[in-house]
């Protein structure tokens, strides 16, 4: 597939405001990737310092910023900042003020139910917010070359710290007062047109599925806080083990399950069959609100395919028709794996999520085939 020229923008499909899913501008894709952002780009003067974030910085906090590094590359728009007293904390320029000010009404919610989430230190009002430095690493880090023990318990830390900041959301009123996100059918049937699009192009073409009951099955019910990115890379895992969740500006209100969806079906998240089954038998009613218990294991698995169908758009979008990229510099940048291991990892836990219900069974031998471009 590497004759392939263009990858349509469409191969992502599954916007953060739960809007369109069909033409998702690039600053609208998951905060995986956001390659294209420019906020908070090092000056090109031979200087360590953005002078002019560095000024505004010290305009809020009153004290003088001594230096800045940028953990998630230069494009990233989150800069972790030192002050002189010897304080680290993280300004984050966003690329809209609605962004910043979903961001900012999350935090100050969360801050007083005391949740796994950073606190907010000071803001412009505007897009500028500054927040309390996490210490530790992003979770995708912690579960890479861990052992299973470890990959176990940290994904439990992460599923109960979650769960945890959705109930402590909606105590706080942030099921009622967040955007709905993906409420229309035009989004959920923009979802389920993920596996057409991508096979079509590869010229493996997507069987049938039964579109009408997963139309029914996927729907958003009642909205409840949701993270909505709970991906991996949004989340700090401290040396004691505790998982922080990080960047709410994409938050808003839909299933709780959602939230388990994006983390569990994550590209870096080791496929460990055995492990996902303990997980979910112990936190899935923590998510699945009004839904039965076997109701919410069939959401999980059957949002969880065209999420897996998402994250392959979103290597193949941005592999173009270039080399695989290197898997160590994916996961020490915080990047969406764009490599041959990471699409083998979705597409082998898409086949066997498909086979979980049977609304998608057909697709499990679609992902087996979409495999072979991995190899």
């Amino acid at each position: 597939f590497q004759d392939h020229r263009c990858i349509p923008e469409e191969f992502d499909g599954h916007t953060h405001n739960g809007k369109s899913p069909t033409k998702v501008p690039t600053n609208l894709m998951s905060t995986a990737v956001n390659p294209a952002a420019t906020q908070s780009t090092p000056p090109d003067n031979g200087k360590d310092i953005d002078e002019q974030l560095a000024a505004a910085c010290e305009k809020l906090l009153g004290k003088r910023i001594i230096s800045m590094e940028y953990p998630g590359g230069s494009s990233r728009d989150s800069v972790k900042i030192v002050s002189d007293d010897g304080e680290v904390a993280f300004a984050s320029t966003r690329s809209r003020t609605a962004r910043a000010d979903n961001e900012r009404k999350v935090l100050l919610a969360l801050a007083k139910e005391n949740t796994n989430a950073p606190k907010l230190l000071a803001t412009n009002g505007k897009r500028l917010l500054i927040q309390q430095s996490i210490p530790g690493v992003w979770l995708t880090e912690a579960l890479h070359a861990a052992s299973d023990l470890q990959i176990e318990l940290r994904l439990d830390n992460a599923l109960e710290s979650l769960a945890a900041i959705q109930q402590a959301g909606s105590r706080a009123g942030l099921d009622s007062e967040m955007e709905a996100l993906g409420s229309s059918s035009g989004w959920v049937a923009g979802l389920l047109e993920r596996p057409q699009v991508i096979g079509t192009f590869f010229n493996i073409d997507a069987p049938d599925y039964d579109s009408n009951a997963l139309q029914g099955m996927l729907q958003a019910r009642s909205p409840r806080f949701v993270k909505w990115d709970a991906r991996p890379g949004n989340a700090i895992a401290r040396p004691d083990e505790q998982v922080f969740w990080i960047d709410w500006e994409h938050s808003g209100a839909r299933n709780r399950l959602d939230d388990m969806v994006w983390l569990m079906a994550d590209e870096w998240v080791p496929e460990r069959p055995e492990i996902e089954g303990r997980l979910l038998k112990k936190h899935l009613d923590m998510f699945s609100d009004d839904l039965s218990r076997q109701d919410a294991e069939n959401y999980f698995y059957a949002m969880g395919v065209f999420h897996l169908c998402v994250r392959m758009g979103l290597i193949f979008r941005y592999k173009k028709d270039g080399k695989w990229w290197n898997y160590n510099r994916c996961l020490a940048g915080d990047k969406v794996g764009v490599t041959r291991r990471n699409l083998r990892r979705v597409c082998l836990r898409g086949e066997r999520w498909a086979k979980k219900n049977s609304e998608t069974l057909a697709l499990a031998r679609w992902f087996k085939q979409m495999r072979s471009l991995a190899e």
